[in-house]
């Protein structure tokens, strides 16, 4: 019997379904979610956007290569894309309830579920 597009919807309950980001059907790895203060001076989340980004994308201080890759980063935060990445270890004990990311195996989108439900992407 052929699975029913009912049968690989994504799922709080699976750990295999069909990604939203790539459309493949794939394992799914779930990931629980902590939180740390934002460390940044002015107390806010940090965001490099307009002037600071384009003065990003000129710094001499960075090679080419390094100046695209820190530019598109912030494209993609900026954007609202949500994604993993390595930023610096954190040492936690705030567990944050009801918060989930599943993170497709086959092309590393992540999908963020709260309560049980996918709200994104």
């Amino acid at each position: 019997m052929e699975p029913t597009d009912t049968d690989t919807a994504p799922a709080f309950d699976r750990a295999r379904f069909t990604c939203p980001a790539c459309r493949e059907l794939a394992d799914q790895v779930w990931l629980n979610a902590y939180a740390s203060p934002v460390n940044n001076p002015d107390g806010v989340p940090l965001r490099i956007a307009g002037a600071g980004l384009e003065q990003l994308a000129r710094n001499p201080q960075f090679p080419p290569e390094v100046r695209e890759r820190k530019v598109a980063y912030w494209n993609r935060v900026n954007g609202g894309d949500v994604f993993l990445d390595r930023w610096a270890p954190v040492q936690t004990d705030l567990f944050v309830a009801g918060l989930e990311l599943s993170v497709c195996r086959s092309c590393l989108g992540t999908a963020v579920w709260l309560g049980g439900r996918m709200v994104y992407p």
